[in-house]
């Protein structure tokens, strides 16, 4: 098995794994607080526990004596590389709330169409948070991504048992979509090479753990409930902390390493294209047309986008 073989079968089960959030979020009856916080206490736990690179937050080769531990903040690239898997961490963390948060009140598939915008808040977001100006033909699919998102956020869903409040989940999943967009800006920030030539040493994995552990603490106050939760349910979010998070970016961490970004992104595209068929068969959800109509624009976009990105590089 080839490495860019063995590369490209990792990011297409992260994906496969993405996917079937939305539908097991929906699956328990803990609340929205209860399925993030404690799906993020199960994800770092294994990140942090398993992966090595995920306690590196301030870079660094993470053997004793590279940089003694109180003198590692007079280091300026390592205080940066802190700071950077901080924000990143807040912005993914925020991803994770309000992913639950969505696909408690909305559709799947409206959740998670609307969450893959990101590419769009990540054009418009570059030139003010990097000093990157996008080049023309990236800012071509604006429009096409814009489309998508109006044509999502309005998609006319009706209330039902899995999707209570539509049109308040909806609103949450574009916030998660910029919340996202802003994780990508700063994993872009943290690995792009400084003046000097050289790279930060803080990973993804880094910033996934980071997010996963403000979520949890944030979120333990209510968790302290979960003894009298029914066994399903603390299965479900076991599932999810294990398998949806920590897995599938083990996964993806290991696939950036071989394949190129926009491939990446591309084999992920089997996130929105699954979750609403996790949906439909195992909650009986039935999006609008016109919710399926944006979701294609928004992929179609993230595709163009890719190729031209790929082309451009």
């Amino acid at each position: 098995m080839t490495s860019r073989f063995s590369a490209a079968l990792q990011a297409i089960v992260a994906g496969i794994l993405f996917s079937t959030g939305g539908a097991a979020v929906k699956a328990t009856e803990l609340d929205a607080w209860q399925v993030a916080g404690t799906r993020s206490l199960i994800a770092a736990a294994v990140l942090l526990i398993a992966i090595p690179a995920a306690r590196r937050w301030a870079g660094g080769t993470g053997q004793s004596g590279s940089v003694g531990t109180a003198a590692w903040w007079h280091d300026p690239a390592r205080r940066r590389a802190l700071l950077l898997t901080l924000g990143t961490g807040s912005a993914y963390c925020l991803t994770l709330v309000l992913f639950v948060h969505a696909a408690k009140r909305t559709t799947a598939a409206e959740t998670v169409f609307l969450q893959s915008t990101a590419p769009l808040f990540v054009l418009l977001l570059s030139p003010l948070l990097l000093r990157e100006r996008p080049s023309g033909r990236q800012l071509l699919f604006v429009p096409l991504f814009g489309a998508g998102l109006v044509m999502a956020l309005y998609g006319g869903a009706d209330a039902a048992v899995t999707a209570p409040d539509p049109r308040t989940g909806n609103v949450l999943a574009v916030f998660c979509g910029l919340a996202y967009g802003l994780t990508l800006i700063g994993l872009r920030a943290a690995g792009r090479p400084r003046p000097g030539g050289r790279a930060s040493a803080a990973p993804g994995i880094s910033a996934a753990a980071c997010g996963n552990v403000i979520v949890c603490l944030a979120c333990l106050p209510v968790m302290a409930s979960l003894g009298s939760a029914a066994p399903r349910d603390l299965a479900i979010v076991a599932y999810l902390g294990l398998f949806q998070v920590a897995l599938a970016y083990v996964f993806v961490t290991r696939a950036a390493r071989v394949l190129q970004a926009p491939v990446v992104a591309l084999l992920l595209l089997l996130e929105p294209a699954l979750t609403p068929v996790w949906a439909m068969w195992l909650h009986g959800e039935q999006p609008h047309l016109l919710t399926w109509s944006g979701g294609g624009l928004v992929a179609l976009a993230t595709v163009l986008l890719a190729a031209v990105v790929r082309r451009e590089g």
